[in-house]
């Protein structure tokens, strides 16, 4: 077993300094990027070196700032704008932006339609108020909306344009804009404006805050002046939340390299198991990346924590991350266990989509959709390391792994669209399903993340099998992050499955046609196998099956898979009766005393009008599966368990070879 012996330097204090110097260490992983002109006529092979130019600039400003002076950056801002937030208390937060504008033609403001990490149409320029601007003199300049997130400014003639808006900032659980009395908390796509032909250019961000207030931000600090801080280009800014406000902080050290842990929030923390634990997290991922004892590509990094009741989730960014989670997190051990899988699936994302990232992603379009048939990769491969690296790390216990892992696999496999939505698709329609939810999504959908989780899982231990446990997943994502940098354009499906036949030895088609591109049942008994782990289904139980979830009364969800469905039961149904009798307890209750083949007539309640249902029973489906350790595992099971878990094979389950 892992034990946590070692332990980070750590500091526990109540922020009253500004939490101060970002930045990161230059990411040893370069490729060039290579434009083939072969067939293309002139202007086309023109635009597309320009463009293959113009993304290489791009990233390459992302990487300079995880590792240059930004003393330099300082000389060079061109965009500058204050953040002034003495009417916090109110939720109303005041920007001010100043634009140069030598040529003194229109210039065109715009803020993002959606925010990196969120697959999503946000629409934040619904909470912009009073945008307003001014020349050079002083003289107020006309103003246009030309279409729901573009105003259009005209000036006068030549010189710098300064706009002057407020955004109402109401919206914490979603970690894009909040603010009140103790803080405010900003994402800079849904804060602040861009213009397209600045957006690659160095900028500064001056803060105005009440009395007593500080900032943490991964963003680095303006060495020029006070209260400032500063990015190479606006996609640094939006990939680096602020944090202003009154808040706790725990700092530590990873092999030298500065991490801060900022929290919200009425939380009450022990510091050191937080350094402790934390430092784990990063030493573990930061191998599967970088290889073990790798340097880490970033020369700060900063945990955001929101502690609030009622709110959960968090948001990867490119040296920090904003993290939601109850007070509670804190103090109970199955909360701060959750609370760890949270971070270790942020953490994780610092590699797995900030710098490895799919070609449909790279670089941000922030007027549209984003498309990519590899979220499965970016969120479910990120879903599978999260708890894994707990197990490797010690933090979690292999047994309470395997039962979470079942509990997983049980609520996907009772889930009709199961094999009705592939994860490429999934994946790809993201912006209009899995994030915009309906009461039919178990019939025709399937999570990316969760699906997702458990095909990286098979993929993991199905390479292990063919290359007799001298390649996993660790090394497939060690090999495309070092050959698909940002700078280069991301990577493909293609170049994944080129990057499995160079590092197994054979082909991986098939495997994603069943399990990728197409719903095949997963053949997780089979992956489980080769570590020494049996699946196995549950009893079914007595009673039978209608295929209904009901919430106080109401209908909530209707599977396809049951008889109801095909009845003609719907969503908000209001169940009245069964078989002309009301019910004393639950539906599901009922239903255990009823044999598979019986028919009922429900009563129910439809848009205030009574109707009556008959339904035959089914009988129930299996519902449960377990995962256990096999009683005699051979010496390659046990090989493969101890490598892919990172832990011994219990001594109690087997005997001492």
């Amino acid at each position: 077993m892992h034990s946590r012996t070692r332990r980070s330097a750590f500091v526990k204090r109540v922020c009253h300094g500004r939490v101060g110097r970002a930045g990161a260490a230059h990411n040893p992983h370069t490729a060039d990027t290579a434009v083939a002109h072969r067939g293309f006529g002139p202007l086309l092979s023109a635009m597309v070196t320009l463009a293959a130019l113009l993304l290489g600039a791009r990233h390459a400003a992302a990487q300079a700032y995880l590792a240059d002076d930004p003393g330099e950056w300082a000389g060079r801002v061109a965009v500058e704008y204050t953040v002034g937030l003495h009417r916090a208390k109110s939720q109303m937060v005041d920007i001010t932006m100043r634009v140069p504008n030598p040529a003194g033609g229109a210039v065109e403001l715009r803020l993002p339609t959606w925010r990196p990490g969120k697959y999503l149409i946000l629409d934040p320029a619904g909470t912009v108020v009073d945008i307003r601007a001014v020349g050079p003199d002083g003289g107020a300049l006309p103003v246009r909306k030309t279409d729901k997130s573009t105003w259009r400014v005209q000036p006068a003639g030549p010189g710098d344009v300064v706009v002057e808006y407020s955004i109402y900032a109401n919206s914490l659980n979603d970690r894009t804009r909040h603010a009140d009395d103790t803080h405010a908390f900003l994402s800079g796509s849904a804060v602040f404006f861009y213009t397209d032909t600045l957006r690659d250019e160095p900028l500064r961000v001056r803060v105005d805050a009440p009395e007593g207030w500080r900032v943490a931000t991964g963003l680095a600090q303006d060495p020029t002046q006070d209260w400032a801080w500063l990015a190479p280009g606006y996609d640094v800014l939006v990939d680096s939340p602020l944090e202003i406000g009154i808040h706790h902080l725990t700092s530590f050290t990873v092999d030298g390299t500065a991490h801060d842990i900022v929290i919200w929030g009425p939380a009450e923390p022990d510091d050191e198991r937080l350094a402790a634990d934390f430092s784990a997290i990063v030493r573990a991922q930061r191998d599967v990346f970088e290889g073990p004892g790798g340097a880490l590509p970033y020369q700060r990094y900063v945990f955001l924590v929101h502690a609030q009741p009622g709110i959960g989730g968090g948001t990867e960014h490119l040296n920090s991350t904003i993290m939601c989670t109850r007070p509670e997190s804190f103090t109970s051990e199955s909360s701060y266990a959750g609370f760890l899988g949270l971070v270790s699936h942020e953490f994780f994302h610092t590699w797995n989509v900030k710098r490895l990232r799919p070609a449909g992603l790279t670089p941000y379009e922030y007027q549209r959709e984003n498309y990519t048939d590899l979220l499965w990769v970016s969120e479910g491969t990120t879903s599978y390391y999260d708890d894994l690296t707990l197990v490797r790390t010690g933090l979690l216990d292999p047994d309470k792994y395997l039962a979470q892992m079942a509990r997983t696999i049980s609520t996907e496999r009772r889930r009709p669209g199961y094999g009705v939505q592939s994860l490429a698709d999934s994946s790809y329609d993201a912006w209009i399903k899995f994030n915009r939810s309906t009461p039919n999504d178990i019939n025709a959908t399937v999570s990316f993340y969760t699906k997702g989780a458990l095909v990286s899982l098979m993929l993991d231990l199905e390479l292990r099998r063919r290359t007799g446990n001298q390649v996993s997943l660790d090394e497939v994502l060690r090999g495309l992050y070092r050959d698909y940098p940002l700078e280069a354009g991301g990577f493909t499906t293609e170049q994944f499955l080129a990057k499995l036949r160079v590092l197994s030895g054979s082909p991986f088609e098939d495997f994603f046609a069943a399990f990728v591109s197409g719903t095949e049942p997963l053949d997780l008994e089979r992956a489980f196998e080769s570590a020494g782990v049996a699946l196995s289904p549950g009893d079914p139980g007595e009673g039978s099956y209608l295929g209904l979830t009901e919430r106080g009364g109401s209908v909530s969800a209707v599977r396809a898979d049951g008889p109801a469905f095909d009845a003609g039961v719907q969503v908000d149904d209001e169940l009245l009766t069964v078989n002309g009798e009301e019910l004393d307890g639950s539906l599901e209750e009922y239903l255990e005393s009823v044999e598979p083949g019986t028919t009922l007539v429900l009563g129910i309640e439809r848009r205030g009008e009574a109707r009556e249902v008959e339904v035959v029973t089914g009988a129930l489906p299996i519902e449960r599966w377990t995962l256990e350790r096999v009683g005699e595992p051979t010496p390659e099971q046990r090989a493969v368990y101890e490598s892919w878990l990172g832990q011994l094979w219990p001594v109690d389950d087997a005997a001492q070879p």
